[in-house]
């Protein structure tokens, strides 16, 4: 982990940009405990996060490792993990661009366009 320190190598897992500790992680371990499904995934990674405070890191376990953690401790494997992450993540992105377009002036690229495919089908009842 020295290393790691000394090459500026960012922890996958680990760091957060605003909080000094997620407060997701903790609830995400909470429910693991509470149905039973907390075992030696959790344990790793709360024992990776001793062992940078140990060195004098004060990076905390980020929504990432938590996921990891608790992904493993579930029995799935990690391709499965690519995919629940992508998922979580929708829901944020949605609600920064709805904020983003009812707050501010928006930051995204617009072109305009204007559809030129096939024309729409007409409805048919049957």
């Amino acid at each position: 982990m020295t290393r790691q320190r000394e090459q500026g190598i960012r922890i996958p897992g680990f760091g957060h940009r605003v909080h000094t500790e997620d407060p997701r992680v903790e609830h995400l371990f909470s429910m693991a405990r509470e149905l039973g499904l907390a075992g030696v995934g959790i344990e790793c990674i709360k024992a990776i996060e001793a062992a940078l405070r140990a060195d004098g890191m004060q990076i905390p376990i980020n929504i990432d490792g938590a996921l990891a953690a608790n992904l493993f401790d579930m029995g799935l494997p990690p391709e499965a993990g690519k995919l629940l992450f992508i998922v979580g993540r929708v829901g944020g992105i949605t609600a920064e661009v709805a904020e983003e377009h009812a707050r501010e002036k928006p930051m995204r690229i617009r072109i305009p366009l204007e559809y030129d495919g096939v024309p729409p089908r007409p409805i048919t009842e049957k």
